[in-house]
């Protein structure tokens, strides 16, 4: 009987697509070491003790991928479709780690952007392919990508939030690539039009997505970060976005004066004006000041310190950060 049983036999170009996916998330998470530096892997490379971390995590890949393709089968009504992605996603949350992170809201927070959200939007993607019959592909993709943590003795260095967004940012743009290039639609009734403007709703998704995951890995010359102050009106104010260049050695040792710069000091990042140049044995130092601030700054800014160049702002978009931000650090 048709679809009575699970395959595992798949098309071959999609076998196909899901490996070359596979290969590009992991050069995308290595590329991301030569953009935030790398860190010794915090697991042995001895063959018995990588073999010991290894294998419990493929069979708990193989044992939550066979249950999902037996729960899945032949399924059909959306709630039970829900239900079952649900019941697979809480079998997989670490609940003492999550238990344990309830004593600091800024740990908890954290936690949940990095592992939890990123595994809801792998689940999801996951049960699409399940649906599908596809469930060569999705043992494939996650031994894949799983394991290569385990493997490399060094690892990219990346913080909570871009783990975060590239883990729920890939898995919903390998879903639309997934989804339009690769299955074949079922309905074959002639929309012509409709189809048209789903294409290019599609594409323009797609490409907004693509375009955002980069944009946060920092792959392009440009950065963001949100005013927490109004030391800069009436440039900009508190709560918007300054999208600003990032500049090299040489652009650095030579910004001229009225130039809006973004710098690190303290841990925190500051958007403010240079109003005076010092060199000092061989040293570049910038003086810097508020807009609306009556005073310089008392520091001066060191070229280590500086990250690039005020472009242009938007106004009011930074103000969730703000907030989270705010909420988090208050005593």
């Amino acid at each position: 009987m048709k679809n009575s049983y699970i395959r595992l036999k798949s098309n071959r170009n999609h076998t196909i697509f899901i490996i070359i996916i596979s290969i590009i998330n992991i050069i995308l998470y290595l590329y991301s070491g030569f953009l935030f530096g790398f860190s010794n892997s915090p697991y042995s490379h001895e063959i018995l003790t990588l073999l010991t971390n290894i294998l419990p995590k493929i069979f708990i890949i193989l044992g939550v991928e066979t249950t999902r393709a037996i729960l899945l089968r032949n399924k059909k009504n959306k709630k039970t479709i829900v239900l079952i992605t649900t019941l697979l996603i809480l079998v997989q949350i670490n609940f003492n780690v999550l238990i344990n992170m309830f004593t600091n809201k800024e740990l908890l927070f954290q936690y949940i952007c990095s592992s939890i959200i990123p595994l809801i939007a792998c689940n999801i993607f996951y049960s699409y392919l399940a649906l599908n019959g596809l469930y060569l592909e999705i043992i494939i993709y996650r031994l894949l990508t799983e394991m290569i943590i385990f493997i490399l003795p060094i690892l990219p260095n990346i913080d909570w939030f871009i783990t975060g967004a590239f883990g729920t940012l890939f898995p919903a743009i390998v879903y639309v690539l997934f989804k339009y290039t690769c299955l074949k639609k079922k309905n074959h009734i002639r929309r012509k039009k409709k189809d048209f403007h789903d294409k290019v709703s599609y594409a323009i998704t797609f490409i907004c997505l693509i375009v955002l995951i980069c944009f946060m890995l920092g792959f392009f010359k440009y950065e963001l970060i949100a005013i927490l102050s109004n030391s800069m009106i009436p440039s900009f104010n508190r709560g918007d976005v300054v999208i600003f260049r990032k500049i090299n050695d040489s652009e650095i040792r030579n910004i001229p004066k009225n130039t809006i710069i973004i710098y690190s000091i303290e841990g925190k990042n500051v958007a403010h004006r240079v109003v005076d140049k010092i060199e000092k044995n061989n040293n570049i130092l910038y003086k810097t000041k508020g807009d609306k601030n009556n005073v310089a700054d008392t520091k001066l800014v060191q070229t280590n310190q500086i990250k690039g160049i005020y472009t242009f702002h938007i106004k009011y978009i930074g103000f969730p950060s703000i907030w989270l931000y705010e909420y988090f650090n208050k005593k």
